[in-house]
């Protein structure tokens, strides 16, 4: 018979299933208008922050804190849509919903804000969101399409991409990323 530590387990405080990935311009706000990247998932988020320290050489290290902050999360998205992936490049990507232009497009890239959102149904019936607002993000990479055999048991080409998330440029708004939970 197993031996538990803990006695409970509190669900609200467990995130259960992947979260709807939406773009929006540099800056939103949850309650700004967002658009729907389709189906598919986010595969992994990280926040990285980059320390500093002061090293006084015959003392303690007087000082330690944070240089700078990012944050990365990578996603597949299964359903082709080249408006979609001109909406989350920052115009790295031209293109309409059938069709895509890469290359030649900018030089510089456009900052974008991601929004993702999980909701879900806790035991007591009631159901919670967990929202995580990313509003100066970048195509960290390009992107790559893992294409497969029409007798796969799962034929479907995944579209997998990397976002960077920074700081702003300026003092004012130094948030990399909100995440809510309510």
């Amino acid at each position: 018979m197993p031996i538990y530590q803990n006695a409970t387990v509190a669900d609200a405080k467990i995130e259960i299933g992947n979260f709807a990935i939406s773009v929006s311009a540099v800056g939103a706000t949850s309650g700004s208008t967002w658009i729907n990247l389709g189906a598919g998932m986010v595969k992994s988020f990280t926040y990285n922050p980059e320390m500093f320290t002061c090293q006084a050489g015959n003392a303690v290290d007087p000082i330690q804190g944070v240089a700078k902050e990012t944050a990365t999360f990578e996603m597949d998205l299964i359903e082709y849509d080249g408006s979609a992936f001109s909406n989350l490049s920052g115009g790295l990507i031209a293109g309409t919903s059938g069709s895509l232009i890469v290359g030649g497009n900018v030089t510089v890239q456009t900052a974008k804000a991601f929004k993702l959102a999980n909701v879900r149904t806790l035991a007591t019936g009631s159901s919670q969101t967990t929202t995580y607002i990313l509003p100066n993000c970048f195509m960290n990479t390009g992107f790559s399409a893992a294409v497969k055999s029409d007798n796969d048991a799962d034929p479907m080409t995944v579209y997998s991409f990397s976002i960077l998330a920074k700081q702003y440029a300026y003092p004012t708004v130094q948030t990399i990323f909100k995440k809510t939970v309510a």
